[in-house]
Parts: C-alpha cells; sequence; structure tokens
C-alpha cells in the first residue's frame, strides 16, 4: 500500500496524510508545517539550517551522507604545444630561445645602435634643410599679432 506523504517545508520531513498544517500567506503562497512547534520556529523567522534536528542543517554539516558514487576527480592535463607567432616560424622561435643570452643581449644593442644612428641621420638633414632654406629666404614668415587682446570695437 503507497501512502502519499509531503515534505514539510520548513524542516523536510515527511508528513502523513491527517497530520500537519497548512499556512497560506498573504501573497497566496502555501505551506506546509509537520507540527505547531514548527510553524511556530517559521513565524520567529529561525533559520531552518541553524537547527540541528532539519533536513537543512543536516545537508549543511553534511550529515548522513551515504556514496553514491566514490569518483575521483579527473584533471585535465594541459599540454603544452608550440605554435608559431604571427608570420614568425617554429624555427625562428627555437633559434632564438636556443641563443645564449650575451648572445641576444648583444643583438638587441646592436638594433638600438642602429636605430639612435638612423634618428641622428634624420635630424642631421632636417637640420641642413632647415639651414639651406634659411639661406635662400624661403622660411615662412609669421603674419605680425597686434597685443593687446580683442582690439576696438
Amino acid at each position: 500500500m503507497v501512502v502519499k506523504t509531503e515534505l514539510c517545508r520548513f524542516t523536510g520531513l515527511k508528513i502523513y496524510p491527517g497530520h500537519g498544517m497548512k499556512y497560506v500567506r498573504q501573497d497566496s503562497q502555501v505551506f506546509l508545517f509537520l507540527n505547531r512547534k514548527v510553524k511556530s520556529l517559521y513565524n520567529q523567522r529561525k533559520k531552518p539550517s541553524k537547527i540541528a534536528w532539519t533536513f537543512q542543517y543536516r545537508k549543511a554539516h553534511k550529515k548522513d551522507q551515504v556514496e553514491s558514487s566514490a569518483r575521483k576527480k579527473r584533471r585535465g592535463v594541459v599540454k603544452q604545444t608550440a605554435r608559431a607567432i604571427g608570420s614568425i616560424s617554429m624555427e625562428v622561435i627555437n633559434k632564438k630561445r636556443s641563443e645564449k643570452s650575451e648572445v641576444r643581449q648583444a643583438s638587441r644593442d646592436a638594433a638600438l645602435r642602429e636605430i639612435k644612428d638612423r634618428n641622428k641621420k634624420l635630424q642631421e638633414s632636417r637640420k641642413a634643410n632647415a639651414a639651406s632654406r634659411a639661406k635662400s629666404g624661403n622660411m615662412p614668415q609669421k603674419a605680425p599679432v597686434a597685443k593687446g587682446g580683442r582690439g576696438k570695437r
């Protein structure tokens, strides 16, 4: 014979037919309580997870747990794969990686020196152009600006 039982909203215990209390809140939500004690605890705004004999307490404190499946968590092994970055191929990357730090530093210094030389030449050529313009009189003249704000109206 199957008996239709319901669960108490506060404790989580079974309520058999002919037992329990129904409580309908103003927003027309129905609560089923096991007995008057449980209803009183609910009205006092007690937390079921802090009362030792409720199911929420037992669940929160890991009581009554039967090992359902003792499976170990598998950790995904992260595989490191080397790939080309942008237009640089793997051979070039491996070659750079296998270089000693002194060689790498020397190449870096040479590249910096080259950039500095290029900038120096550019500045010198600009100065030469400016000097030649000043000699020939092709320097753009600024228009004279009257001092003293807006002027007369």
